[in-house]
């Protein structure tokens, strides 16, 4: 019997971690701890130390960055 998880690539899972989100976008994770902190960023507990962040909540933060202008 196999017991190994099946291997979901970061870009279809619906929950990431920070590191995860932080591969995914570029952005430092002290970036998005200090927006999940301020709440400008949402995050769950999946349990009592394991805080996640639904792909949408973070698609949504990112179309809320604000542009660069040259």
């Amino acid at each position: 019997m196999n017991n190994e998880k099946p291997y979901v690539p970061i870009e279809h899972r619906p929950l990431l971690g920070v590191t995860e989100a932080e591969a995914l976008t570029g952005i430092p994770a002290k970036i998005i701890r200090a927006n999940i902190r301020s709440g400008r960023l949402a995050a769950r507990m999946a349990d009592s130390t394991t805080m996640r962040i639904r792909r949408t909540d973070l698609d949504e933060w990112l179309d809320l960055l604000p542009a660069w202008h040259a």
